[in-house]
């Protein structure tokens, strides 16, 4: 049946095949910003690995309070793939409020400080750490500019497909609730 000229099921013409072929609208949706949400998770990762690895090396007490919380939200990346890869919204749900509650605050903080709006508020005074001889930040704010707006804008697209992802995901649930019952 899958030739044009090869023979055709009883009693079509072979123009019926629309109906067939229609996937339930959640799906899409999953499918859409599951791939959304990947390559978000991985621009978190990359960002929270590097941040992580400099501040091993240049040492923790060169961070600023607000480089300290956004990387306190790193960790939420496993739970997001792990979501992710599982399709639980539970999980999901977690990232979201790791988003909302340290990373987005975080990016705000940082770009209101580097524009002089905030203080900086040093992690080695907060910590009684030693005072470092200079701290990690670049040498120009327009990286900073950027770092953190692409950051922001990232987190909170992965905000809205995470809401979105996880009423696909209930919906799916709900249906296959009601069919079971």
């Amino acid at each position: 049946m899958s030739s044009k000229a090869g023979p055709r099921a009883e009693g079509t013409d072979g123009s019926d095949w629309k109906h067939r072929e229609k996937v339930a609208h959640q799906y899409v949706v999953s499918v859409k910003y599951k791939k959304a949400m990947q390559r978000t998770l991985v621009y978190h990762a990359m960002l929270g690995v590097s941040l992580l690895v400099s501040a091993l090396v240049s040492g923790i007490n060169t961070l600023h309070s607000w480089q300290v919380l956004w990387l306190a939200a790193f960790p939420s990346c496993a739970i997001g793939f792990r979501g992710i890869t599982k399709n639980k919204s539970s999980f999901m749900s977690i990232y979201k409020v790791c988003l909302l509650a340290c990373s987005i605050p975080a990016c705000i903080w940082g770009i209101l400080a580097t524009l002089g709006l905030m203080g900086h508020y040093e992690f080695y005074k907060i910590s009684g750490l030693v005072k470092p001889a200079d701290f990690f930040m670049p040498a120009s704010n327009f990286v900073i500019y950027f770092l953190g707006g692409t950051t922001f804008l990232s987190h909170f697209f992965s905000v809205v497909c995470i809401t979105k992802l996880t009423t696909a995901w209930n919906v799916t649930n709900r249906t296959k609730k009601n069919k079971g019952e």
